[in-house]
């Protein structure tokens, strides 16, 4: 398998050949073809996905859902190249930390022209699975799964600054990765078909506007009991004070200590927290500890306990399910945008 392009080195990748299918595309350009988006749990086997040009199939719905926004905006701009989407993990039921891919899924990963993962640990089971030929495109790089023996008694950890981003695998929240992403997908398929637009114009729109929200977001302590939306803060005037045992127990997807718990528990009944952001889909006895304690601290009351998913609902695009994130963000801080623009 070749290496994944990933979406922030997009200009270091090597030159790569294209399957035997793709080479007839240039041929076909000039046809008008019909753009087959399908998306769904397990692989599709949709007969549009089956007679596409061109088969996409991403890792979870996040990375389909960008995927399937870059190619209906190309098609809205006039590009001919047939594409079908595919999503092997949709909607909320299960945590995707915990995923093991189904003979089903390995065939549908095997038959893509394109895949789409994460990267970074998340999703080994796709890019570990994608075709010799196949183009594969990783928001990060693939890494290795968690260390869930990680040490986190260093002096090193002592000076903490809470920067976890290094090595925290929901980078769907980072947007500068999530831009790099969808643009690194767009220059693929305009290789491929040069009626396909080279850049991905909407979904850095869309992110353009979710960054300026962000922007106005008043000063706020936040906790987070998982880290699934910590790179959405990076820039603003939100501070992540989750104490630093704890935030690197779940980070390694280990259970975190009795003192390091019992730190966050009095943290947020001392006041030093001002939003408690949870993940009902990755819900843990420590987790359910601290939205007790937020609740008896009033802060269900001010709309300050936000729940953050590890995925969208099912037919939930991406952006819908930032804008949710961000819209919590706003209720929770007491963000004036509405008022200021009357």
């Amino acid at each position: 398998m070749r290496s994944p392009r990933l979406a922030p080195r997009r200009t270091q990748h090597p030159q790569r050949t294209q399957r035997t299918l793709r080479a007839t595309l240039a041929g076909a350009a000039a046809v008008t073809l019909a753009l087959g988006i399908t998306s769904c749990s397990g692989g599709s086997t949709d007969a549009d996905a089956d007679n596409a040009d061109l088969k996409i199939v991403a890792s979870t719905a996040v990375w389909g859902s960008i995927a399937e926004q870059v190619v209906d905006d190309a098609t809205d701009a006039g590009s001919t190249l047939d594409v079908s989407v595919s999503t092997i993990l949709s909607g909320t039921d299960g945590d995707p930390h915990e995923y093991e891919a189904t003979a089903r899924d390995i065939a549908d990963i095997r038959d893509a022209d394109v895949v789409l993962g994460n990267g970074a640990g998340y999703d080994n089971w796709l890019t570990d699975n994608a075709a010799s030929d196949a183009e594969v495109i990783t928001a990060a790089e693939p890494g290795e799964a968690h260390d869930h023996d990680h040490d986190h008694g260093t002096d090193e950890d002592a000076d903490h600054d809470h920067d976890h981003g290094d090595s925290n695998p929901h980078v769907w929240f980072n947007l500068d990765t999530v831009r790099e992403f969808a643009d690194n997908l767009a220059s693929y398929l305009h290789s491929v078909d040069e009626s396909f637009p080279d850049s991905a114009t909407g979904v850095t729109e869309d992110l353009d506007e979710v960054s300026a929200r962000l922007d106005k977001l008043p000063a706020a302590k936040l906790l987070f009991t998982e880290p699934v939306a910590l790179d959405l803060i990076n820039g603003t005037a939100l501070t992540d004070v989750t104490p630093e045992g704890f935030a690197d127990a779940v980070l390694t997807e280990s259970e975190p200590s009795a003192a390091d718990l019992a730190s966050a528990r009095d943290l947020i009944a001392d006041g030093g927290v001002d939003v408690l952001v949870t993940n009902s889909q990755s819900q843990t006895a420590a987790s359910t500890q601290l939205v007790n304690a937020a609740k008896d601290a009033g802060l269900t009351e001010n709309d300050a306990v936000i729940n953050v998913n590890e995925s969208p609902d099912n037919d939930q695009s991406y952006m819908d399910y930032l804008d949710a994130v961000v819209s919590g963000l706003e209720k929770a801080t007491g963000d004036d945008t509405e008022d200021d623009a009357e």
